[in-house]
């Protein structure tokens, strides 16, 4: 299992005994495990629940270590944490394989749910951190937030507020922030939603909502409607195209359940305006004339 998640599990590597194999070989790894459960004479059910205790066991470990990344003081804390995400992802993945043999008629054990000790605030923040990802980090997709969701527990509604409230500041942020975007550029949705950012204010000229009016923080109507206007024109010129703004709706819904609309609509919750403020509201506001462009 440690070869799931190179160099988490310093402690298990270096028990007595040595590593079972230098380099992983999936097929040679299932008739170690056979064996060992042969010459203990265990049953299916009986080897199915040690290796899943042994599995979850592993898993709070490096999901303890994931949340270490959120309290750090980095621009890049939230990609940091997505990307510690993506190693409980691939090692769960890895684990499924090595488990599959286990499964055979009559076996049934409980799914996998994280039984650490971090508080339930943490679990949700981590989840609504790698579920707002997809913007910034490679390997996050649906399948895997979806499989979070399920390891924290997290009933769909409330899931679903999470990553709504995360998404909303997470573009804010790159409002403000010019390095901001170039996380976005790099990122899975290319440069076409970078350009759109950037055209409402995101980086180079335009500079950023809080750079805007003279760096003291406040947005002029004048400043948000000329932003607009440079989004428009950029539409217009085919800098983004219908076809990517497309895209970016399609990718939207596929990460958050809903489309960018049903985002707004919500948004515009006497409750969601409170917690955006006046700058969250001329986000909203911007967002909808740039969406009517490329209806």
């Amino acid at each position: 299992l440690t070869f799931g998640a190179p160099g988490r599990f310093p402690d298990v590597q270096s028990l007595p005994g040595g590593m079972p194999m230098t380099t992983f070989d999936l097929e040679p790894a299932r008739i170690i495990l056979a064996q060992e459960k042969k010459g203990d004479g265990m049953s299916d059910q009986e080897a199915a629940e040690a290796f899943a205790t042994v599995v979850n066991c592993m898993i709070v470990d490096i999901i303890d270590l994931a949340s270490s990344a959120l309290g750090e003081k980095d621009r890049d804390v939230d990609k940091k944490a997505a990307e510690a995400i993506n190693v409980v992802m691939d090692f769960m993945d890895h684990a499924a394989g090595l488990f599959e043999p286990f499964l055979v008629e009559g076996v049934e054990i409980k799914p996998v749910t994280y039984s650490g000790t971090l508080p339930r605030s943490k679990l949700d923040n981590l989840y609504a951190t790698y579920a707002s990802a997809v913007m910034t980090t490679e390997n996050v997709t649906q399948d895997r937030i979806d499989m979070l969701q399920e390891l924290f527990e997290i009933k769909d509604k409330k899931a679903e507020g999470l990553v709504q409230k995360k998404m909303m500041g997470s573009l804010m942020k790159m409002m403000k922030d010019p390095e901001a975007m170039k996380d976005l550029e790099n990122g899975p949705m290319g440069e076409g939603m970078a350009e759109m950012m950037s055209a409402m204010g995101g980086m180079d000229g335009a500079g950023g909502l809080g750079m805007l009016g003279g760096g003291d923080g406040e947005v002029s109507p004048e400043e948000i409607k000329e932003s607009v206007k440079l989004m428009k024109e950029l539409v217009e010129s085919g800098g983004v195209s219908k076809e990517e703004m497309d895209l970016v709706k399609e990718q939207f819904k596929a990460q958050y359940g809903m489309d960018i609309k049903e985002i707004i609509a919500q948004a515009d919750s006497a409750e969601v305006k409170e917690q955006l403020g006046d700058q969250g509201e001329e986000l909203i506001e911007m967002f909808k004339a740039i969406l009517k462009q490329t209806e």
